[in-house]
């Protein structure tokens, strides 16, 4: 009976342990849960934070574009104000050349 009595003791403790056992690893996958939100909340955060910047970095470069194309059109339409005559003939040397450059060959 000795024998039966530290089985059934040995069982009890084992029950314990494997009870400890399973609410230890229940908390430890809590935790990683946790973690892995929080790793995820930062990883979004941080995407919309480049994204943002990103963002930002396309509308400077749209508008100094767009202030380029301005400047250039200015540019453009103050030469051929000032001196029309040279204007024309350059469009139409141009416009012939591109004809002869894009007309079938004989």
């Amino acid at each position: 009976m000795g024998q039966r009595r530290t089985a059934t003791e040995d069982e009890s403790v084992l029950r314990e342990e494997f009870s400890q056992l399973r609410t230890d690893i229940e908390s430890l996958v809590g935790t990683v849960g946790r973690l892995a939100d929080g790793a995820a909340g930062s990883i979004a955060d941080g995407a919309k934070r480049t994204a943002s910047a990103a963002g930002r970095r396309a509308e400077s470069a749209y508008d100094t574009v767009l202030a380029e194309g301005r400047r250039t059109l200015d540019t453009a339409d103050k030469t051929v104000q000032a001196h029309p005559y040279v204007s024309l003939a350059v469009a139409a040397g141009l416009g012939w050349l591109l004809g002869r450059l894009m007309s079938p060959r004989k």
